[in-house]
C-alpha cells in the first residue's frame, strides 16, 4: 500500500525542483542533466529546511552534498555559549520507489559514525570537497580554541530507521559520550513537523494552589505543573512553543542527563520540583476561574517558552521513552507572564532568564515596526519579505528576515566577520544596529549581493588562490561589493532609497561577475599581505579563524585612505567609464 506521506513529499520536491531550478542562484545545485540526482538534492534541502525550521533559501547555504563531502550532506554550526559549539550534521538517502520502506543500511551508520569521529578530532584528516572542507576547518578552529562540541547527526530518508546492527555501531562508539546523538528524521517526520499546529493558544492545568499577582499593568502566575502536562503541551504544539529554537537543544549533555536520572529514580523524582529551576513562559493573555481555589485550568493566548527549553525537551523525551513509569506526582515550577509581545520589556525578561543559552528572538520581533515596514516596502518593490519562519518555500526570491539580517550586518553595517558567526544574536544584541533606519531598498540590494556571493562560493575556479579563500570569504566579498556600489553611485547608505533602487540593482546585475572577480582579487592581495606569504602555506583552519576575527576590518576597511587608493586603480575605472568613482 502506497504511503500517502511519501507521495506528499515526492510532490513537494517536484515543486522545489521546478521553481528553484529556474533561478540562477541554484544553477550549481540543480542541473538539467541530473534528473534523479536533483530529486535527492531537493529532498535533502527540504529535510534540512524543516528540521532546522528555516526557509529553503536559507537552508541551501548549509548543503555540502557532492563528491568528497566526507560522509555528511549538510552541516549547521552555531556557537551557542561561551564554551559550547552546537553542530548538526545531515546524511540523506532518497528512494525513488515509493512502495519500498528502505531503512538505513548498517554500512550507512558505520560510515556516519566514522565521519563523526574524524570531523571532531583535530588530529585526523579527511579528503573533502572545498565546501565540506571549509565547514570542517571552521569546526576544527573552534575546537582548537577550546570549544566543546554538542553534536546531532540527523539521518534523513524517506524510509525506515536503522537495524540493531546499526544501533550497535552507534552504542559502541558513543555509549559513554554525552556529546553525540544520532536522530532519525524521515518523510513522516517532515509531514508531522509541517502540520504541527502553529497557533500558540493552549490550556495548562496548574496543580494545587498557585499565586497570581498584578502590578505595573502586567500579570504573573506562579505555580506547580505536572510534567505530564508539559509533555502533553509539547506533543500537541511542538517546538513552535520554544522560542529558544530546537536547534539549540543540547541533547544528552551532563545537565540533561542528570535530569533524566532524577526523573527515573523512584525517590528523587518526587523532589524534581525542588531540584529544577523551572520553566518561564510569556503570553499575550491568560485567564482562569478565579472563584476556584485550587487546580486552575488556565487558558493561554500566544504562549512562548522563553526559559526552560532544555527542561521541556528532556521531559518530553523521558516521557516518550518510559511510558510504563508513573509520573503522576512529579511537578515542575512554572512562571507565566502576561505581557504584550510588542513591549520592550519582553526582550529584557528573556535576557534576564537566559544567562546560559542564547535565545533567537526572530518570532517575537516579527510584529514590530521595523519588520512590518520592511514587509510593506519590499512588496512595493515586487519582493516578498518573510517576517515569520515557515518551510513552504513557494518563492525562491522571497527574503526571510534572518537572511536579511545576515546580509545587512555584513554589508551595510560593515561587520562581515560577525555576520557568519553571530546568527543567534541577530535579533537580540545586533537587532537595533541591523534594522534601525533600514529601508526595503537597502535590504533587498544587500540580499541580492549576498546571495550572489554565496552562489559563487560553490563555483569551481582553476586558480589555487581563489579556491583557498573562497569557502570562507563570501561575507567579506559581499561587503566589498556593497561598498563599491555605494561609491560608484556617489551614495551614502542612508541615500539608497526607492528612488535609485532600480539604477543600483541594474548596475549590479550588469557588472556582478566583474565586481566579484575584482573584490576577490583585492581580498587575496590583502590576505597575502596579512600573512606576509603565499596562500599555499596557509591552511584552512588558519583561514577560517582569520575571517572570524576583526583584523581585516580594522586594518583595512575602516581606513578611508585605503579605499581612496583602491578607487583610483585602473581595474575599477573599467567598471563604467560613464561615471567617475
Amino acid at each position: 500500500m502506497m504511503d500517502i506521506a511519501k507521495q506528499i513529499i515526492d510532490q513537494r520536491i517536484n515543486g522545489i525542483i521546478e521553481k528553484y531550478s529556474q533561478n540562477h542562484e541554484y544553477a550549481q545545485y540543480f542541473r538539467k542533466d541530473e534528473i534523479e540526482r536533483n530529486r535527492s538534492k531537493a529532498f535533502l534541502l527540504l529535510g534540512v529546511s524543516v528540521y532546522l525550521d528555516i526557509d529553503l533559501s536559507e537552508a541551501v547555504q548549509y548543503i555540502t552534498d557532492g563528491g568528497g563531502d566526507g560522509g555528511f550532506d549538510a552541516v549547521y554550526i552555531e556557537p551557542i555559549q561561551d564554551s559550547i559549539l552546537q553542530v548538526t550534521l545531515f546524511q540523506a538517502k532518497y528512494v525513488r520507489d515509493l512502495s519500498r520502506n528502505k531503512e538505513f543500511a548498517t554500512n550507512d551508520i558505520e560510515k556516519a559514525v566514522n565521519t563523526a569521529r574524524y570531523v571532531f578530532d583535530p588530529r585526523r584528516t579527511l579528503s573533502l570537497n572545498a565546501i565540506s572542507k571549509a565547514y570542517v576547518d571552521e569546526i576544527t578552529s573552534y575546537l582548537l580554541e577550546g570549544r566543546i562540541p554538542q553534536v546531532k547527526f540527523v539521518m534523513l530518508n524517506n524510509g525506515g530507521k536503522w537495524n540493531q546492527d546499526g544501533q550497535a555501531h552507534i552504542d559502541h562508539a558513543f555509549a559513554d559520550n554525552d556529546q553525540m546523538a544520532f536522530e532519525h528524521f524521515n518523510h513522516q517526520s517532515i509531514i508531522d513537523k509541517i502540520q504541527k499546529p502553529k497557533d500558540t493558544d493552549v490550556r495548562l492545568r496548574f496543580s494545587g494552589k498557585a499565586i497570581r499577582e498584578d502590578f505595573n499593568y502586567k500579570s504573573v502566575l506562579l505555580g506547580r505543573v505536572s510534567i505530564l502536562e508539559i509533555g502533553r503541551l509539547l506533543e500537541e504544539r511542538g517546538d513552535v512553543l520554544l522560542e529558544a529554537n530546537i536547534r539549540k537543544y543540547l541533547g544528552s549533555n551532563l545537565i540533561n542527563r542528570k535530569m533524566r536520572e532524577t526523573l527515573l529514580d523512584d525517590e528523587d523524582k518526587q523532589n524534581f520540583f525542588f531540584f529544577n529551576n523551572g520553566i518561564t513562559m510569556i503570553c499575550d493573555r491568560f485567564k482562569f476561574n478565579a472563584l476556584q481555589e485550587t487546580n486552575w485550568i488556565v487558558t493561554i493566548e500566544g504562549l512562548q517558552i522563553i526559559n526552560g527549553g532544555q527542561t521541556c525537551k528532556t521531559l518530553q523525551q523521558v516521557l516518550q521513552e518510559n511510558p510504563e513509569v508513573d509520573f503522576n506526582q512529579v511537578y515542575v515550577l512554572v512562571k507565566l507572564y502576561e505581557i504584550s509581545a510588542d513591549d520592550d520589556v519582553v526582550s529584557r525578561i528573556i535576557l534576564a532568564n537566559n544567562s546560559q543559552n542564547p535565545v533567537e528572538l526572530r518570532d517575537l520581533k516579527a510584529n514590530d515596526r521595523y519588520q512590518r515596514d520592511l514587509e510593506l516596502g519590499a512588496a512595493d518593490l515586487g519582493i516578498t519579505y518573510k517576517r515569520k519562519r515557515d518551510n513552504l518555500g513557494r518563492d525562491p526570491q522571497a527574503i526571510p528576515s534572518a537572511v536579511a539580517a545576515e546580509a545587512v550586518l555584513a554589508i551595510w553595517r560593515k561587520k562581515p566577520h560577525l555576520a557568519r558567526h553571530k546568527k543567534a544574536e541577530f535579533f537580540d544584541q545586533y537587532y537595533e544596529e541591523i534594522f534601525a533606519e533600514l529601508n526595503a531598498s537597502q535590504m533587498i540590494i544587500a540580499v541580492i549581493v549576498f546571495r550572489f556571493c554565496d552562489h559563487y562560493r560553490r563555483k569551481l575556479d582553476t586558480t589555487f588562490e581563489a579556491m583557498t579563500q573562497r569557502p570562507y570569504s563570501q561575507y567579506f566579498i559581499a561587503y566589498l561589493i556593497g561598498q563599491l556600489l555605494l561609491r560608484k553611485h556617489h551614495l551614502r547608505i542612508e541615500n539608497l532609497t526607492h528612488k535609485n533602487f532600480a539604477e543600483v540593482k541594474k548596475y549590479f546585475e550588469t557588472h556582478k561577475e566583474e565586481l566579484y572577480q575584482l573584490c576577490q582579487n583585492k581580498l587575496i592581495d590583502i590576505i597575502k599581505e596579512h600573512f606576509s606569504k603565499d596562500l599555499e602555506s596557509v591552511n584552512g583552519r588558519t583561514m577560517s579563524a582569520l575571517f572570524r576575527r576583526f583584523d581585516l576590518v580594522e586594518t583595512y576597511f575602516k581606513d578611508e585612505n585605503w579605499w581612496s587608493s583602491w578607487l583610483i586603480q585602473g581595474d575599477i575605472k573599467r567598471l563604467g567609464e560613464d561615471q567617475k568613482w
